[in-house]
């Protein structure tokens, strides 16, 4: 059985990420023989290498990456340990760490969070955005307690309920010959010049894998991080862009674009809640997904 504290966890952690056990010891007020010593000491315990000790520095083992996921999870539960006794003491009686996809945000959750939050005053919500694959990556690694993603890919160890669905548009400058037709087949997008967002993100995976399925690569001219800067850069003639149709619309009509809906099967999209399977929730987190999955009408599966 291995044994350890915190300390020592939030030490091996550092180690590792910054791959000095000398970097790791000054971000963690110790000396390095102290830093060392304990860094021995969990290896001991494990009864295996933990770090390769290279020229350049220090990279985990193979049981160093088990023994540093584990690390993380530890620190995290701590960490949100110290956060929710904070709020009882504050009389606050709960937390729920949440990442969301800005597509999810944009279409409904920003709505339905901000009635929870004033349904039950005494919950705190924590909400980041994030793709939807560096969310599934944090619900593996217990950095959040729910998800709510653009439903694609391997959801290996997560139980999902639908939330929601959304449509992918296209965004065209008002003048562009295709702004006076209606909806647009992905062929005619790809014979354009595109703007595209991040690749991370969910809206760039689908369209470089449906480029590629029907043989052709897209005309990439410009990445973007927001859905903003992705028509800013259509306005001045950049490209056209794809995007979730809600997200667009405000922003359409902001900028003096033109929407055209994508007119293909896969443009429509589901958004799914998800989290851990087999885990148990606390009361607040359970609560919050009832909340939505009631409001949205959906059923779990």
């Amino acid at each position: 059985m291995v044994r350890h504290d915190v300390q020592t966890l939030l030490l091996f952690l550092r180690a590792c990420e910054t791959k000095s056990i000398t970097r790791a010891a000054s971000q963690s007020n110790l000396a390095l023989s102290a830093a060392s010593r304990r860094m021995k000491l969990l290896e001991e315990g494990c009864g295996t290498a933990l770090l390769h000790r290279l020229p350049y520095g220090v990279e985990p083992t193979p049981a160093g990456l088990a023994v540093l996921r584990y690390a993380r999870g530890v620190l995290g539960m701590n960490q949100q340990l110290d956060a929710e006794l904070a709020d009882y003491r504050a009389g606050v009686r709960g937390s729920v760490r949440v990442f969301a996809s800005s597509s999810a945000l944009v279409q409904r959750l920003a709505g339905d969070l901000s009635a929870f939050a004033r349904a039950f005053p005494s919950i705190r919500l924590e909400l980041q955005e994030r793709p939807s694959v560096e969310i599934v990556e944090a619900l593996y690694q217990k950095e959040t307690d729910i998800g709510v993603i653009v439903r694609g890919g391997d959801l290996w160890q997560l139980r999902t309920r639908m939330y929601a669905e959304d449509r992918l548009a296209v965004v065209v400058p008002s003048d562009h010959p295709l702004a006076q037709g209606g909806p647009v087949a992905f062929a005619s997008v790809l014979k354009e010049e595109l703007v595209t967002l991040d690749h991370a993100t969910a809206v760039h995976r689908l369209v470089i894998d449906q480029a590629r399925r029907s043989g052709q690569t897209p005309r990439v001219r410009v990445q973007v991080r927001s859905f903003e800067a992705m028509c800013q850069m259509v306005l001045h003639g950049l490209g056209l862009g794809i995007l979730p149709e809600l997200a667009a619309q405000p922003l359409v009509a902001a900028f003096g674009l033109t929407l055209l809906l994508l007119d293909e099967p896969w443009a429509r999209r589901e958004l799914a809640i998800c989290t851990r399977a087999g885990d148990e929730l606390d009361a607040s987190a359970q609560r919050l997904i009832d909340f939505l999955v009631t409001r949205t009408g959906a059923v779990g599966r």
